[in-house]
């Protein structure tokens, strides 16, 4: 079998003590769908539609919910980027603070941002103080 100083290169970088590095971590990665971002009185959320027009995503609102929805299309030439683009297919439920109805899109540079408003009664009312 042929040994390369590749191989010697990642053995070292893997052994330790006779313990693999991996051995000593507890870290696990998941990539993330979406991210959220809340700000005073509105959530920004993002999601990654790289590879879709914008006339091909759907977005539905509901109250508590949104559903996007995305199909990638078939072209008659392929080229390696369209296996890097998947179908969407996503439902996020919001909290009951938010108001999914009030959403409002946004496209650009292959990324859709949400924005959505918390909801009337779930805003902080001021009261002021009488005295005497």
């Amino acid at each position: 079998m042929f040994y390369s100083d590749f191989d010697k290169f990642v053995e070292k970088l893997l052994v330790a003590d006779n313990r693999t590095v991996w051995e000593n971590r507890s870290t696990t990665f998941v990539p993330s769908k979406f991210a959220v971002d809340v700000k005073d009185e509105k959530a920004y959320i993002a999601l990654s539609v790289l590879g879709h027009e914008p006339k091909n995503i759907d977005i539905n609102c509901y109250e508590d919910k949104i559903e996007i929805k995305a199909k990638k299309e078939t072209k008659e030439e392929k080229t390696p980027f369209d296996e890097l683009v998947a179908n969407i297919d996503e439902r996020i439920t919001l909290g009951k603070d938010l108001d999914g109805r009030s959403a409002k899109a946004e496209f650009k540079n292959g990324i859709l941002t949400l924005v959505v408003e918390r909801r009337e009664e779930s805003k902080p009312k001021k009261v002021s103080i009488k005295v005497g």
